[in-house]
């Protein structure tokens, strides 16, 4: 055997000591790692729950938002029909007050001309007499 093969050899023999002691750090540096799997397919797991919720909620909130301008458009028509039943409602008033007072000044103007006739009739009895 040759002595500078002796050297070569115990150079290999350095360098696989060297990449095992690295290999052996890699191996404690993965173990927490290896650990995480778990609770990362946990997380994966979680997040497709999370965004099927979110979907079925995205849903939910368009079918309400179509509900509620159906809502919108019916109760703004209502408002306009209570609107124009108010404005019907009050001229209905104010033709109420003119028939009112029509119906009242005729029926003032029939007695107090009942009353004068009454009067005038008793007058000319009178002066018959």
């Amino acid at each position: 055997m040759n002595q500078t093969q002796g050297v070569g050899d115990v150079h290999d023999v350095n360098t696989l000591v060297s990449l095992q002691i690295q290999l052996a750090r890699i191996e404690e540096t993965l173990k927490p790692l290896a650990a995480l799997v778990p609770s990362v397919a946990d997380v994966k797991e979680t997040s497709r729950e999370a965004l099927a919720c979110a979907q079925q909620v995205k849903q939910k909130l368009e079918g309400l938002e179509a509900e509620f301008n159906q809502t919108k458009t019916i109760a703004e028509e209502a408002l306009r029909k209570a609107n124009a039943a108010l404005e019907t409602q009050k001229a209905q008033a104010e033709d109420q007050k003119w028939f009112k007072r029509t119906f009242y000044g005729v029926v003032i103007t029939g007695v107090t001309g009942g009353i004068v006739a009454a009067v005038w009739a008793g007058i000319k009895l009178a002066a018959l007499n």
